[in-house]
């Protein structure tokens, strides 16, 4: 028999390879030959301290959520001193650089959501990790004198910036692109309107550079094309675990040696998926697409929004569900980094039009205010992953109408 410390410890460092797993593979990397592998423990060890792969998976949801909680304490600490509200921006950008930096805990916990957007088996600790975040952001927004619908348009781009701008940053542009755009969210936040700091060079710098759209095309074409689809559609419905070479033929309705010789290797097939998405990223987004020349009401369209989204069984969209799995493969595998560039630097394309036909007091909007709604609108379709399903639609469009008015109304 082992004793408490030494069965403490065996336990403890389950949990801490489990995170290393989650965070540089996700959910399918978190194996008993990996654990037993990378800590020493043999194959059963699992079963006897967490009564198997679940409690495991709890266990170590639990730790990240703990990590954040600390990480959220220590940023809420230098709040007691009632900072001026001309801080808030500083003070944001410091919270949003040092959280994409301490990406480990974050990834992990990303990877719970994506779990819980299509298995109840963790959402309940995706549902408290929710409300511990917006807790935080309210009493941020409180403490800079912000207006309170800006906590949740906070809670949300916070959430969604990891995937967006791939982990810790690994180009200049890309830190200089992630502050342009945390200072003008900011600035729409504490009452900007009209034209304000802030030019999206670097989005567009981004994207004239990319050349991928050309070549993705160019790599896609004849039969390969419908493979890349296929690819694309199994990643957002089964995600990354159920991407194989078997699903996606009978996805295809080929054979699967013809799956296997267009893409001989799962790498392939991940990439397959990037070339489809990046090649119809302006269909892929979130599928409004507004009367033409008629304003309407922010309520309206967060309405419309919520429910490209999610479909009536609280469900999302296959297409983004992948795009999502994407960008957080490209955090993870640096060959894909610069793949997942013109993805990145294309979000937005439906959100301008949409700004286009909003009724808001911010006139002109351009091409940076489009992306932080597509990061805003994107980390409020994450967050509603922790509800159960027949609840997202109406939760979302109340998240987004709030969030949309603070940036934009």
């Amino acid at each position: 028999m082992q004793s408490n410390a030494a069965s403490f410890s065996a336990r403890d460092r389950l949990i801490a390879t489990a995170s290393e797993l989650l965070a540089t593979g996700g959910l399918r990397s978190v194996t008993a030959r990996a654990l037993a592998e990378l800590t020493g423990q043999s194959a059963s060890a699992v079963n006897y301290h967490f009564a198997g792969r679940e409690g495991l998976l709890a266990a170590t949801f639990e730790a990240a959520a703990t990590q954040a909680a600390e990480y959220r304490g220590a940023w809420a600490s230098s709040l007691a001193a009632a900072p001026p509200r001309e801080a808030f921006s500083g003070w944001y950008a410091a919270v949003i650089l040092q959280r994409v930096a301490a990406a480990p805990a974050f990834l992990v916990l990303r990877e719970m959501r994506h779990d819980a957007a299509r298995s109840s088996a963790h959402r309940g600790l995706a549902r408290r990790e929710l409300e511990a975040s917006d807790a935080f952001w309210r009493q941020a927004v409180a403490a800079f004198q912000l207006p309170p619908g800006a906590a949740e348009a906070c809670a949300d781009f916070a959430e969604a910036i990891l995937g967006i701008h791939g982990g810790a940053p690994d180009y200049p542009d890309q830190t200089a692109w992630l502050i342009e755009t945390v200072h003008r969210h900011c600035a729409r936040l504490g009452g900007a309107r009209g034209p304000t700091r802030g030019w999206d060079g670097w989005r567009q710098l981004a994207r004239a550079r990319s050349g991928l759209a050309e070549r993705a095309e160019a790599r896609l074409a004849g039969g390969a094309g419908r493979i890349a689809a296929a690819a694309a559609e199994v990643l957002g419905r089964e995600g990354l675990a159920g991407l194989t070479h078997r699903a996606v033929a009978a996805e295809v309705g080929l054979s699967l040696a013809a799956v296997s010789g267009a893409f001989p290797t799962r790498a392939g097939l991940v990439r397959a998926a990037f070339d489809h998405l990046i090649a119809s990223i302006h269909t892929v987004r979130s599928g409004v697409v507004p009367d033409p020349g008629v304003r309407r009401p922010i309520a309206e369209l967060a309405v419309e929004m919520a429910e490209a989204l999610f479909d009536a069984d609280g469900a999302a969209p296959p297409g983004l569900l992948a795009l999502d799995e994407l960008l957080t493969a490209a955090i993870r595998e640096p060959d894909l980094r610069r793949d997942a560039e013109d993805l990145r630097a294309s979000r937005g394309e439906n959100s301008a039009t949409l700004l286009l036909r909003m009724n808001h007091a911010t006139d002109p909007v351009d091409g940076l205010d489009a992306h932080i709604l597509s990061i805003v609108a994107t980390g409020a379709m994450r967050s509603a992953y922790a509800l159960e399903p027949s609840a997202r639609r109406a939760w979302l469009a109340k998240r987004l109408t709030t969030s949309l008015a603070a940036l934009f109304g």
